[in-house]
């Protein structure tokens, strides 16, 4: 019988506060979800050591500070690299994978719908088992996207944890 491994390593928690843009300008299915227009609206999760190395994402949660779930608001999905992604994409623009991103792109994982927990929208998905490589700093970069087309409220807030865990 084969000796069984096991693997203990640190566990991280990373919360990244985004508040979108002031307005209330339509999210077309796939559209990046912001705080500006027009320049990177890349979020930065210290995730991990500084010296950087292999992270197991176990779970991610996700709050919006509204009490009801917007028409159309459907699942929004995470898009990791591993520095600022070159394209710099803003608020409300079409998220590609273009050639000059291909090199740091490290996948995706999906967050979920978002349900009404009364004043606060909430998701959370576990057994993430999502495994990246952070580079030396500890920073992971991930633009957040919606998978469904909505009309948002000016400066809506979102809040989103990763936990994991060293391997």
């Amino acid at each position: 019988m084969p000796a069984q491994v096991e693997i203990r390593g640190p566990a991280y928690s990373t919360t990244v506060t985004l508040t979108r843009t002031n307005d209330t300008n339509a999210y077309a299915a796939n559209d990046v979800i912001g705080a500006a227009t027009g320049s990177t609206a890349a979020l930065a999760f210290t995730l991990g050591s500084s010296d950087g190395g292999h992270v197991l994402i176990t779970t991610a949660r996700m709050a919006i500070d509204l009490s009801a779930v917007i028409s159309g608001m459907g699942n929004f999905r995470l898009y990791f690299y591993n520095v600022t992604p070159p394209s710099a994409l803003g608020d409300n623009v079409a998220w590609d994978l273009p050639s000059g991103d291909r090199t740091a792109f490290l996948g995706y994982i999906d967050l979920g719908t978002p349900v009404d927990l009364g004043s606060t929208l909430y998701v959370e998905t576990t057994h993430v088992d999502k495994q990246v490589v952070v580079p030396a700093g500890g920073i992971l970069y991930a633009y957040l996207v919606t998978t469904g087309a909505y009309t948002p409220s000016a400066s809506d807030v979102f809040r989103i944890t990763l936990n994991s865990m060293g391997l």
